[in-house]
């Protein structure tokens, strides 16, 4: 029975820093790929707006009275207004733009969890205690508030 209980002991050391890792990243990631969505959307609707904001300008004047030049310059603003390439590229720009901002807010859990996961021994199991402070930390300053002035909601 004892050894059962060691050999059960031996894994879950070896292990458990691993799985704090992966959960980690999987965190790390999810939160990501959210912001990523958001920006995504957000980034792709402005150069959208601005885009067709300068082609309608464009139609407005013209520098000598022509009337086919006018309906050429209306002709490439509906085309303008139509695309979508511009959307689908955008949001594909903004989506990596947002990942790589949220990766780099999160790189005190990135690297931990990175460290836990791939580390040997000492490293993997120091990286999975630096985990655990900062959750803790985490929780007790961004989650219950303490620690955290609030500007909005002062007395005096």
């Amino acid at each position: 029975m004892n050894r059962i209980l060691a050999t059960a002991k031996k894994g879950i050391v070896k292990y458990l820093p691993k799985a704090v890792g992966a959960a980690a990243l999987g965190i790390v990631a999810y939160d990501a790929h959210i912001i990523g969505k958001l920006q995504s959307d957000v980034y792709a609707k402005s150069k959208d707006a601005d885009a067709c904001a300068r082609s309608f300008n464009n139609t407005q004047y013209l520098s000598t009275p022509s009337q086919t030049t006018a309906k050429m310059k209306d002709y490439v603003n509906e085309i303008e207004m139509d695309s979508n390439l511009r959307h689908f590229v955008n949001s594909a720009i903004g989506y990596f733009k947002g990942f790589g901002e949220m990766l780099i807010d999160s790189v005190v859990p990135f690297g931990l969890g990175l460290g836990a996961l791939l580390g040997k021994n000492r490293i993997g199991k120091g990286s999975a205690i630096g985990l655990g402070i900062y959750a803790v930390i985490k929780l007790f300053k961004d989650v219950l508030g303490f620690g955290h002035s609030n500007d909005l909601n002062k007395k005096f």
